[in-house]
């Protein structure tokens, strides 16, 4: 099992003990659902040191490498390269490859895809290091997000505009914070729908999953902020919870038919999750495409799993399937 260097306590270097380190909780959980499933779990952090790396990796060879690595020295653009060198290393793992990941990573080329491939997505623009004014006219409100993090990170809840004043501001704040480009959206009032998937060739998605805003009325957050999504006491401060969606079969068809080809055009490979935000009127907006979401039992794709009725361990055990098919 690959993960990040962060993840994995020096005490506990299995990932054995029965006390979960939040940083660890993913990485735990999958390596005990590995366990329970009669695999042998060998926990390598991948370090600073590429050509150590790659004599561990070699030095074990392992069946199948499952890869939860996200980022390179904190650096989440360089999460592609690893997978690439486990590529070079003709090592099989698990979850999208380098193309997917580079896709998927860069919010603006994603979207420029899916656009030329008729999804329908929010209007956006990208502004650069260097300058700060949208060159072309904005749509308001807009969030201002970084073109390259994921899980909410660099979220917040001014990163709602309403005008290009602070449209501006925040833009100062990503370059000069992330040292990236910001991606700025037209936000699109609706239902934040979210859809896990699992396979290659066939693909099963699984019940959707919707986060509720319960009172953004009152100056909650009515978008998935960092706080939103890492902190249960901000949940229940606003009423926000992630549930079940509740939709009319034809819309909930249309909504799993649409991710399906998202999943497919960005190279997702084994499992993911597409984000997506629907309008009053049941207009179907891409937001995002998440290879290698979380797998903690909390979060959003074990919990759809969950309700198709499938138990952590049948999660861990289908994306292993899948990975060691696409190597058969």
């Amino acid at each position: 099992m690959l993960t990040d260097p962060e993840t994995v306590p020096p005490d506990d270097p299995c990932l054995e003990s029965k006390s979960i380190a939040p940083e660890c909780e993913m990485e735990f959980h999958v390596a005990r659902s590995l366990r329970a499933l009669g695999h042998e779990v060998d926990v390598l952090p991948f370090g600073p040191d590429i050509a150590e790396n790659a004599n561990a990796l070699t030095s074990r060879k392992p069946d199948l490498v499952f890869n939860l690595t996200e980022w390179f020295k904190g650096n989440r653009r360089m999460d592609a390269h690893i997978a690439a060198l486990l590529e070079l290393l003709h090592l099989p793992y698990t979850g999208a490859g380098p193309i997917g990941l580079m896709l998927c990573r860069d919010k603006a080329a994603c979207k420029r895809i899916l656009g030329h491939q008729r999804i329908r997505l929010p209007h956006f623009i990208t502004i650069p290091p260097g300058r700060r004014k949208p060159g072309s006219k904005m749509v308001y409100p807009a969030i201002v997000k970084p073109l390259y993090e994921d899980g909410s990170d660099g979220i917040h809840l001014a990163s709602l505009v309403q005008d290009e004043a602070a449209l501006i501001e925040r833009v100062r704040m990503i370059h000069e914070q992330r040292k990236q480009p910001a991606i700025c959206e037209a936000f699109i009032h609706g239902r934040e729908i979210y859809v896990g998937i699992i396979g290659n060739e066939r693909l099963r998605a699984f019940p959707p999953r919707e986060v509720v805003f319960g009172r953004s009325e009152e100056g909650g957050p009515g978008i998935a902020t960092a706080k939103v999504k890492w902190d249960e006491v901000y949940r229940k401060k606003w009423g926000i919870e992630y549930v079940h969606a509740e939709l009319a079969p034809e819309l909930e068809r249309k909504i799993i038919r649409i991710c399906k080809r998202i999943y497919q055009y960005m190279h997702i490979q084994d499992y993911g999750r597409i984000d997506l935000r629907i309008t009053p009127d049941n207009e179907i907006h891409f937001l995002e495409a998440n290879p290698n979401p979380n797998l903690s039992p909390d979060d959003e794709l074990y919990e759809a799993a969950q309700k198709a009725g499938l138990s952590h361990p049948d999660l861990i055990d289908q994306i292993v399937k899948h990975a060691m098919r696409r190597y058969a």
